[in-house]
């Protein structure tokens, strides 16, 4: 048994890992900024920790408890900043081995879009003198979602994304091989990159929709100037969101994120989920019957 501190811990890959770690029988403490979600992490077998993330030194305690930590932290324009407060303030307050989801674009050379941010924490968390291991996914087979309303209602989606090939992964899979290395110190210093089991583009996924709902599913792909500038509109993101998304699905359509890779499998002993299974799993979002 395992004392471990999750930070993050309502969102997708948080609350994939909490009933991992609860159920093998590790003491877990699960931070939430929210009061109103403190009852749900308890349901669930985890301590509620209610504490903001930019104010490090309420996680003192904690963090001084811990003998592993799982860093994860929002999307935002300082998360690097962000980051690199918690990570001193481990430091400060003990010697868990922290785990950082970070992202597959943190070890392009150079990096990409949301991986900017994150390679700046991850140099933080080098330098921290900290025991530590880091894991950088593919793009979420679980993002795929965002376009499930205008598959739905339209029959098609759009991304600057090209013919790029991409090797999804499932957050499922993610939380798995986060569980696997969390307090083992054969990782320690380790660089994981966790892949689906097969690259496919967005065209491919137009496809499999296509032939499992018995409609056409149209996907267009926009120059990045018109994306840059429509997203926003779109959707609501904020201008440095906005970019940084566009700037992902370049460096997809590039082919970025199309090797496939065994570190997953190797760490969870189970092969990854594949796109088509995600969909089929999830066809009631795309306008079809879950299957």
């Amino acid at each position: 048994m395992a004392r471990i501190l999750v930070t993050g811990a309502t969102g997708q890959v948080g609350a994939a890992l909490l009933p991992l770690l609860v159920g093998r029988g590790d003491a877990v403490r699960a931070q939430t900024r929210r009061p109103e979600r403190a009852a749900g992490l308890a349901a669930q077998g985890a301590e509620p920790v209610v504490a903001d993330l930019r104010a490090p030194e309420s996680l003192t305690e904690h963090l001084a408890w811990a003998e592993a930590l799982f860093l994860l932290t929002a999307d935002a324009p300082d998360q690097d900043a962000v980051e690199a407060g918690l990570i001193a303030a481990a430091a400060a307050a003990g010697r868990p081995h922290v785990v950082k989801l970070s992202a597959q674009s943190a070890g392009l050379q150079p990096p990409r879009s949301f991986g900017i941010l994150h390679r700046r924490a991850e140099q933080a968390l080098a330098d921290s003198g900290l025991p530590w291991t880091m894991l950088r996914p593919t793009f979420f087979q679980q993002s795929l979602l965002l376009f499930a309303g205008d598959i739905a209602a339209k029959g098609k989606f759009v991304a600057p994304a090209g013919r790029g090939r991409i090797a999804m992964v499932d957050v499922a899979d993610i939380a798995a091989a986060a569980a696997a290395v969390l307090g083992v110190s054969d990782h320690h210093g380790r660089i994981h990159i966790l892949t689906g089991p097969v690259a496919v583009s967005l065209p491919e996924v137009a496809g499999m929709l296509s032939a499992m709902l018995g409609r056409k599913i149209g996907f267009t792909s926009p120059p990045a100037f018109v994306a840059c500038l429509v997203l926003p509109l779109v959707t609501g993101m904020p201008r440095w969101q906005s970019n940084l998304v566009v700037d992902l699905f370049q460096a997809l359509k590039a082919g970025a994120q199309a090797e496939v890779l065994p570190d997953l499998p190797d760490l969870t002993g189970h092969p990854a989920g594949d796109v088509e299974g995600f969909l089929r799993r999830h066809l009631d979002r795309f306008g079809g019957a879950a299957g």
